[in-house]
């Protein structure tokens, strides 16, 4: 998502060297407004495309408040903080109507160019968001009406929710038990990359094993045909 700088609005300039929702919010700020601290994460680490989010959420389900921290130093800085505005007063549930759109109608001015490249899943919500939702839901035992459709007919929001309760139950409690752990990093139609933590990032040589343990447990629990990469890695990118 670049942009050349001759057709930055203002706008987009003015966010980039002076964005409002920048760092990150604690546990102590959380307590002190009676909140919960949602946090959610997207990208490699170390790289531009690693963002961080942080969303204060009270017991209605309601932002209210966000900051956001990225490796990115080009348009998306601008990006990346007027996503984290528009988060602040919606429930958690409707982050997902948060698009690359509209972002970029927020940051357009008449007459300005273009801000984002909207080729690039324009209606498609910010995944870190996806994720943050997907990890503020309350749990509960009561099954939603998506819950019995079939993988092909949800959305990316959905999706997301399905494989993070599936990593939650089945997958990480095991990887734990080595000191390891697993975060998504994008899904791109039936492909999923994986970035390991810990231990298990740590040891090459033990990724094949490992990750035909997730892909199976995903698949199994999933009735899916997911192939999964786990991306990160010294070596590279190991897919299954």
């Amino acid at each position: 998502m670049t942009t050349a700088p001759s057709t930055i609005s203002n706008r987009v300039q003015s966010r980039m060297a002076h964005p409002l929702f920048a760092g990150l919010l604690t546990d102590a700020e959380a307590s002190a407004r009676n909140c919960t601290l949602v946090r959610s994460s997207h990208g490699v680490e170390g790289t531009p495309q690693h963002v961080e989010l942080g969303l204060l959420v009270d017991a209605s389900g309601t932002v209210r408040d966000a900051r956001v921290r990225s490796g990115a130093g080009d348009v998306m800085v601008a990006a990346f903080d007027v996503m984290a505005e528009l988060a602040v007063g919606r429930r958690l549930d409707d982050l997902k109507g948060i698009t690359p759109r509209l972002v970029d109608a927020k940051l357009r001015e008449p007459g300005g160019g273009a801000v984002l490249n909207l080729s690039l899943d324009p209606d498609q919500p910010f995944y870190v968001l996806v994720k943050a939702a997907e990890r503020g839901a309350p749990a509960t035992g009561a099954g939603s009406s998506a819950d019995t459709l079939p993988w092909s007919d949800i959305g990316l929001f959905e999706k997301v929710r399905r494989i993070e309760a599936v990593l939650d139950q089945h997958v990480r409690p095991a990887l734990a038990n080595d000191g390891g752990g697993i975060d998504l990093v994008d899904l791109n139609n039936e492909e999923l990359s994986v970035q390991y933590q810990g231990a298990c990032g740590s040891c090459g040589s033990s990724v094949g094993g490992t990750l035909q343990f997730v892909q199976d447990s995903l698949n199994n629990h999933l009735n899916t045909s997911l192939t999964l990469k786990v991306i990160g890695l010294e070596e590279g990118m190991f897919p299954v």
